[in-house]
């Protein structure tokens, strides 16, 4: 079906690709644990880019009493994310330039992610994200942008 509107229906399509991917997961692939970066770039960094979202100035703090899970620093030297827009954009700008790392759990599994923002070739930050997270970040983020483009007035959710 051709999407409606295309920003949002490629969000939506990413998160349920996500989903299929999730309840088919096996040895030999796919991969659901790639499938959560491939989907980052496609439910938040397409539209972030793309549309006015606006996550107001609600703190990590306010967010994760919320339910949003809040990564850890990388490193002890990296900086707080003070805001949730904050966070969104490190998180957007590390994922879109491909600055990610995967951890391994010691088991030959990975168990989190490492996202960092560069400029000029120099780290300036990173953060650490589980992939259980990682999953609940990208599905709240979808919830929010549902709720704010139902506050704007489009059109309801394809099925």
């Amino acid at each position: 079906m051709m999407p409606y509107e295309p920003v949002l229906d490629v969000m939506r399509r990413t998160i349920k690709n996500l989903e299929f991917i999730e309840r088919h997961a096996a040895q030999g692939g796919p991969y659901e644990v790639t499938q959560p970066i491939n989907s980052f770039l496609g439910a938040l960094a397409h539209p972030w880019e793309q549309l006015s979202i606006d996550v107001g100035s609600i703190s990590t703090a306010e967010a994760q009493m919320e339910g949003w899970p809040i990564p850890g620093k990388d490193r002890s030297s990296d900086t707080e994310m003070a805001s949730l827009a904050e966070l969104i954009r490190f998180m957007r700008n590390g994922a879109a330039h491909g600055n990610i790392t995967l951890l391994p759990d010691g088991r030959g599994e990975i168990a989190a992610l490492r996202i960092e923002n560069k400029h000029r070739k120099r780290r300036t930050g990173g953060i650490i994200i589980t992939v259980a997270d990682m999953r609940a970040f990208l599905r709240r983020f979808v919830a929010e942008v549902e709720k704010i483009a139902d506050a704007q007035g489009q059109p309801a959710r394809i099925a």
